[in-house]
């Protein structure tokens, strides 16, 4: 009896401790995605990102890339899809290591918008990351959403990464 007690209290703290507030963040000139109250807003991620979070104690990461689909015609680049957006990013996101491990695409809808996702893993220098990639389209941007980790935190940010991906709004 002692044990199970102990057990429901332990895991009624992890939920607790787990179960994490989001706060929408206005990013770039014209969206907001919902961002993990436990991460702050950094500067050094990436110089091409339009926001960046981070939360180094906890070793999560994320940054969001947005492309005006305008500029992108206006050099001789149109896709059809976030799918299609997607693969031509991957194409130079790979060059950078080949120890990239690449999950199959999922295509979803979320916020009246299409999305697509996949996730990556790889090894950098003896510690392994994971990635979780998602193109969102809107009318007038396709927005790269990258959020990632180190392996062993993999379980525990995941399910606030997904809502991440899914809560972009232009």
């Amino acid at each position: 009896m002692k044990k199970t007690i102990l057990f429901l209290s332990i895991f009624c703290l992890s939920i607790h401790l787990y179960s994490q507030s989001f706060s929408s963040q206005k990013g770039g000139n014209c969206f907001t995605i919902d961002i993990p109250d436990y991460m702050t807003k950094t500067y050094e991620l990436n110089d091409n990102s339009s926001i960046q979070y981070i939360n180094v104690s906890k070793e999560a990461y994320m940054i969001v890339i947005e492309d005006s689909k305008e500029q992108l015609e206006s050099k001789g680049m149109k896709f059809v899809s976030p799918k299609d957006f997607l693969e031509n990013f991957l194409k130079d996101f790979k060059k950078d290591s080949n120890k990239r491990k690449q999950s199959g695409y999922v295509n979803f809808e979320a916020n009246g918008y299409k999305h697509s996702q996949v996730e990556f893993t790889w090894e950098q220098e003896g510690t392994e990351f994971y990635m979780l990639l998602t193109t969102a389209e809107t009318n007038k941007h396709f927005y790269n959403i990258m959020c990632w980790t180190i392996m062993d935190n993999k379980n525990m940010l995941k399910d606030d990464y997904l809502k991440i991906s899914k809560s972009i709004v232009e």
